[in-house]
This record gives C-alpha cells, sequence and structure tokens, in this order.
C-alpha cells in the first residue's frame, strides 16, 4: 500500500515536470515570436528601403534631352562600300548637355562620337578617348564632343552622366532625346559611331565600331583640314 508521504513525492515531481513543460512551451512561444518579429521588421526596412530607392531612381525621361533637326537626315552608314553620306551638308543638332547648356552638332570642324553609357564596346572606348584628350586631344580649330544615346535605364552605367564622371571625361556631351534622334538623324544603328565634319559643314567621314586609339588623331586632322 502506498503511504501519503510517497504520493505526495509523487505529486509533487508531477508538478515540477508539468512546470517544466509549461516553461519550455513559453519559452519556445517567446523564440519563434521574436523571430518573427525580427523578420517582420527586417522585411519592413527592406521595403521601405527598396521604395525610396526607387523614389529616386532617374528614368529615361528624367535624363533624356530635347534635340532639334536642322538639315536632311543622312541616309544609313552602309556596311561595307562607299559611303554616301561623304560631302553632303551635315544636319545641324541643337540640343542641352546634363546640366542643361547648349551643344550643337554639325556646326563647324568637329569629331563627334555616338555613345550609349550600358554599350560594352563604348564603356571599354572612353578610357581611351579620355586618355586621348588629356594628351592632348585635336587641333585648338576642332571640336570634340559626345552625344549620349539610346538611353536604357534598365541596364549597366545608368545614369550615364555617372558614368562619364566615373571615366574622367569632362568634355562636352548632347543629350538624346527619348527617340535616340541625334543618333538615327545621323544614320547609324549601332555604337560606338563616329562623325567627321568639316569647317564647311560637310560630312567627311562616318564610322561604326571601336575605333583603334591612333585613328582619333587621324579624324581630328581631316576635321582640320577637309
Amino acid at each position: 500500500m502506498t503511504t501519503p508521504t510517497k504520493n505526495a513525492r509523487a505529486e509533487a515531481r508531477r508538478r515540477e515536470r508539468e512546470e517544466q513543460r509549461r516553461s519550455e512551451v513559453k519559452r519556445q512561444r517567446l523564440i519563434y515570436g521574436g523571430v518573427g518579429l525580427a523578420v517582420l521588421v527586417a522585411a519592413v526596412v527592406i521595403a521601405v528601403l527598396s521604395v525610396g530607392e526607387t523614389d529616386d531612381r532617374l528614368g529615361v525621361s528624367d535624363v533624356a534631352g530635347d534635340v532639334e533637326v536642322d538639315g536632311e537626315a543622312l541616309p544609313p552608314l552602309p556596311e561595307g562600300g562607299e559611303d554616301p553620306a561623304i560631302g553632303e551638308p551635315a544636319p545641324v543638332l541643337t540640343g542641352v548637355d546634363f546640366d542643361g547648356s547648349a551643344v550643337t552638332v554639325g556646326d563647324g570642324a568637329q569629331v563627334v562620337s555616338f555613345v550609349a553609357s550600358w554599350c560594352p564596346a563604348c564603356d571599354a572606348e572612353l578610357p581611351q578617348v579620355v586618355d586621348w584628350l588629356e594628351g592632348g586631344g585635336p587641333p585648338a580649330e576642332v571640336e570634340f564632343l559626345m552625344v549620349a544615346t539610346n538611353h536604357d535605364d534598365s541596364r549597366q552605367n545608368w545614369p550615364p552622366q555617372d558614368w562619364f564622371a566615373d571615366a574622367g571625361y569632362t568634355g562636352e556631351v548632347m543629350v538624346d532625346d527619348v527617340a535616340s534622334t541625334a543618333f538615327q538623324t545621323y544614320g547609324f544603328t549601332a555604337t560606338p559611331a563616329w562623325a567627321v565634319i568639316g569647317e564647311d559643314g560637310q560630312v567627311l567621314f562616318r564610322g561604326s565600331g571601336m575605333l583603334d586609339p591612333s585613328r582619333f588623331d587621324e579624324l581630328a586632322q581631316l576635321a582640320a583640314t577637309g
């Protein structure tokens, strides 16, 4: 027969185990609740930061300029053979740079490079252009400038003004419009693209693709001498 003392001890042990079980359940609830709260807080922070980043991000319409064209558009640049645009009047483009200052293409002796910030070949060629300019660049009577075109805010090196700055380019840039009017008016279909214009406003050269840096001086002399 079980004595009252043994019954009391058994009941005490049962109560002790029940108390331990309840404490463990409570502890696990606190742990899971804390983890859930931390996950929720992290998700809210990420969402807030993402919204802020999206709101601050420049879109194509924020960067693109306005381009006016005076003259006839040039025919498309052929893949080979003679270029029908050579000797033709260069269309005069009037636009602005990233700061809103006026920029003109086609008015006087110029070497013009049309580039897209996301274009791998343009990205590779821009530092070479910067080195050439820092080493002397074109003659004083020849203007070198670039046209930022084919804007795409979903690709690398956006926005283009930061791309130019990171490469150390401080020269003039015309910012093409949303429709890439400047690029298309000069008959180009791929970047980088180059145009040389003489003092008399005639087209002296058009080309597409990366150039050997040794040709930069050649194009500059062509613009100077016609």
